[in-house]
């Protein structure tokens, strides 16, 4: 849950570049990070097609009407810590920016020409537009020449699609071998599952705003064993939707791959709770149980106390394992700023209890004054519980020089040592004839480990009886 900056190193053009990061863009099969070069000032685009990594490019301008262009427009947008990030560089050995000559070699054996003629258009800021035309015209008119009329009509749409200003995809398409095609795509979209993926996929993404998309498009990914792109847009509807209809969320939960960590899990929820509009019971309830599961108690406090979030009696075993194992030495900064915001429901004992952990550490790390500071707003709500009046206690005594030894006695309640050493050394320089005091801090000193100094006390002690 914590976020750090991930730094891409690559080696482009005999420079060393450290990129970092900063916007995630998912569309219609093809994935694109956007990182800038922090020390030239330079952005650069990592382009990817269904998670697997193609090139890179530093781009200073964007034709306005290039596939780049409307990826960034109409795509969906993520920020740098969505879990796909870190899949994309996690998954892919991405260490250079390969030209585009021999990467169109490599699509080529490995995609169809219709595919790879349609990963081809996503470098039109960085090639002329002619001379992909010129590449998907030579591959429909062999798909022609072989016979392959479906595949042609289907290499005509795209060409027509992506540039609809082109005359010979026009022309080509409307002549009457082609009539029978037509009309597969005039029906719904889902008939065409098997015969053009690829069409169906770009319709569902341009038509995003409407369930029957969202559901085909999610069958379409499925089918392809797609599951990564189908987790983020699963993410992406549930950021973006305003009902708290768990239908959805269980729908994900179904899709996740036997083989998905406990980290992944986390990470993926996660994300969805930062960006949703307000609390997502389920996935909340889900996510607290990961964290606790994985010993992620840091990430269980920032969870439970986040956005004034309520606590309520459902969140206290969280909260208490949490407050249990926390690295406080680690972490003692925020810990120290926590507010708590308990739910009318929570009662003055279940506090008490809460706080009998809390309270000795946040003493511990940053003193009287500040601790009794923090409980002042909980004392109002919370009147006459325990750990509080010894604190309001403490905090009277401080200043009152015969009232060391009582002051003493209750640092040594929190476990306190240090501080109880002090009060009854204060205690013993005005009356050094204290037995009590010399008893306190011989005990003090063995369990502090100090053997020599506690015995000196003891010796003290027979001298005086």
């Amino acid at each position: 849950m914590k976020n750090e900056t991930m730094t891409l190193n690559i080696q482009h053009e005999k420079k060393h570049l450290h990129l970092i990061p900063e916007k995630l863009f998912m569309y219609q099969g093809f994935q694109i990070i956007e990182a800038y070069n922090k020390e030239q000032s330079e952005c650069y685009y990592l382009f990817f097609y269904k998670t697997s990594y193609l090139t890179g490019k530093s781009t200073i301008k964007i034709k306005r009407k290039s596939q780049l262009s409307t990826i960034l427009k109409k795509g969906i947008h993520f920020s740098s810590d969505h879990p796909l990030l870190s899949y994309l560089l996690n998954h892919n050995k991405i260490h250079s920016f390969p030209a585009l000559i021999p990467l169109w070699e490599k699509i080529q054996k490995r995609y169809s020409p219709l595919e790879a003629s349609n990963i081809l258009t996503i470098f039109d800021s960085y090639m002329k537009k002619e001379k992909i035309i010129k590449v998907m015209k030579d591959s429909a008119l062999q798909y022609r020449r072989e016979g392959q009329l479906l595949h042609t009509y289907q290499l005509l749409r795209l060409i027509t699609d992506i540039y609809p200003s082109n005359k010979w995809a026009q022309e080509m398409s409307k002549n009457l071998q082609y009539q029978s095609y037509q009309s597969l795509y005039t029906s719904h979209p889902s008939s065409l599952v098997s015969k053009d993926p690829l069409y169906v996929e770009k319709y569902c993404y341009q038509h995003l705003e409407h369930d029957d998309s969202i559901s085909l498009l999610l069958q379409l990914l499925q089918k392809e064993n797609r599951t990564t792109e189908q987790l983020c847009l699963f993410t992406h509807l549930l950021v973006t939707n305003t009902s708290d209809d768990p239908a959805l969320y269980k729908q994900m939960l179904a899709s996740l791959p036997l083989d998905f960590t406990l980290d992944e899990k986390v990470e993926l929820l996660s994300y969805i709770l930062r960006n949703h509009h307000s609390p997502h019971e389920w996935l909340c309830r889900d996510l607290l149980g990961l964290l606790k599961k994985s010993n992620r108690y840091e990430d269980l406090l920032i969870l439970l106390t986040k956005n004034k979030a309520l606590i309520t009696s459902k969140d206290l075993p969280y909260l208490h394992e949490a407050l249990l194992h926390v690295n406080w030495m680690e972490n003692s900064g925020w810990l120290s700023e926590l507010t708590f915001h308990f739910d009318d429901e929570i009662s003055s004992s279940q506090v008490q209890t809460l706080f009998q952990t809390f309270v000795p550490n946040l003493l511990h790390l940053k003193g009287l004054e500040y601790t009794e500071q923090w409980i002042s707003p909980y004392c109002s709500r919370y009147p006459g519980i325990p750990i509080f009046m010894k604190i309001k206690k403490m905090a009277s005594l401080k200043d009152d020089p015969d009232q060391m030894y009582a002051l003493g006695e209750l640092y040594y309640e929190f476990k306190q040592l240090s501080e109880a050493v002090e009060c009854f050394n204060w205690e013993l320089e005005l009356d050094p004839t204290n037995t009590r005091s010399i008893k306190w801090l011989s005990k003090l000193y063995l369990e502090m480990g100090m053997v020599e100094e506690s015995k000196s006390y003891q010796y003290m002690l027979r001298e005086g009886s």
